[in-house]
């Protein structure tokens, strides 16, 4: 399939509509720091708070962010410092997102972590995990664009969302490259081992001397340029047990998590109906009419706001299903009736079915990878 290029459609979103944790600048900062580099100058330079604590709720805009990144890259000379800064990203600086991780059972259960509560590190952000003859492909994407490709399952056809966004904001490249260094990063400190990728997809870098330090830090992967943001992992390693492995500790970290996003989405028409449909399941409220009612709207007025973000009541049901049976499965101990019911089927043959039509798998077969 052929790649949208810049300009033949428009994003919805720009970096300033986007938005990630503050924290991120607290890393930026902390580094400058140790270089000697007047932080407080900068950070008033851009008229952007200095961070003095984690604050899980607290957001700043992907443009700020961005802004901070290119002043130190000027202020230091190194055009590899994004990458370099986020090399030193820790589990708390992500807060409960990483504790949740490094409680993971799997790699592969991390990786889904990641996925369900991606909008934590960025807003609007979209995780794919594909799963390939040689491993798993984590792809990054981003919702609410006019071109977002729905229902792929290719490679190919997925992440153009966020390539037409790199594409027109070409200093975003900047972050999407540090973000995917950190990520590999976290997973080496929760592994405790040096994972490495088989591969890693990326536009074209900001810089020449990117491949230069992305080579240094992944010495055995391979580096594609591709038409998407993506890393992709063998399965022996996605589905390896942690050395941490707690699965009551990441599912209240998982509450946390949850509390802090509907502080930071409470307006998000998508991140309330899914929340809705979270909390409605095990009770059997969980109708498009029953989280219409909860919401406070009629279902007319639901259905446009779901409109207006590109998606249907129908995909979240079916998205916060899936990812909440690899969940249990992976995780609890469970029987499937147990799990069919926590979903909102009515038995576990009905729930069979339907979790084997969305991975390939039986529920059994699955809890085995």
């Amino acid at each position: 399939m052929a790649f949208f290029q810049a300009g033949e459609s428009e994003s919805t979103l720009t970096p300033e509509l986007l938005n990630v944790s503050a924290n991120h600048a607290g890393l930026i900062a902390r580094e400058l720091d140790k270089r000697g580099v007047d932080v407080e100058s900068l950070f008033t330079e851009l008229e952007i708070d200095l961070p003095q604590t984690n604050s899980p709720a607290k957001r700043i805009s992907v443009e700020q962010i961005i802004k901070l990144l290119k002043l130190a890259i000027q202020k230091t000379g190194d055009p590899t410092i994004a990458l370099k800064i986020y090399q030193e990203v820790q589990l708390g600086d992500l807060d409960a997102l990483g504790f949740a991780i490094s409680c993971s059972t799997t790699y592969l259960s991390l990786l889904q972590r990641f996925q369900r509560f991606s909008t934590y590190i960025l807003s609007s952000g979209s995780i794919q995990i594909i799963e390939e003859p040689d491993g798993y492909l984590f792809l990054a994407d981003i919702e609410d664009t006019e071109i977002a490709i729905e229902n792929s399952s290719s490679s190919e056809e997925s992440g153009a969302a966020l390539t037409n966004f790199s594409l027109k904001y070409k200093d975003f490249i900047i972050l999407l490259e540090a973000l995917g260094i950190g990520f590999v990063k976290m997973s080496n400190d929760v592994c405790q081992q040096k994972i490495s990728p088989i591969k890693a997809y990326f536009l074209s870098p900001s810089h020449p001397r990117i491949i230069e330090e992305t080579e240094r830090f992944l010495p055995t992967c391979e580096i594609v340029q591709a038409p998407f943001f993506g890393i992709k992992f063998p399965k022996n390693i996605a589905e390896q047990k942690l050395p941490m492995a707690n699965p009551q500790m990441a599912r209240i970290n998982d509450e946390i998590i949850i509390k802090n996003l509907d502080e930071i989405f409470k307006n998000d028409a998508v991140y309330r109906v899914e929340t809705m449909i979270r909390e409605g399941l095990a009770s059997g409220e969980f109708s498009r009419s029953d989280v219409a009612v909860k919401l406070g709207m009629s279902e007319r007025k639901l259905q446009q706001k779901l409109d207006e973000r590109r998606t249907s009541f129908s995909d979240i049901l079916l998205r916060v299903r899936k990812t909440l049976a690899m969940q249990h499965i992976r995780e609890d101990q469970l029987r499937i009736n147990q799990i069919a019911y926590a979903l909102g089927f009515t038995n576990g043959s009905n729930f069979s079915r339907s979790f084997k039509s969305w991975t390939g798998y039986t529920p059994n077969e699955f809890k085995e990878l």
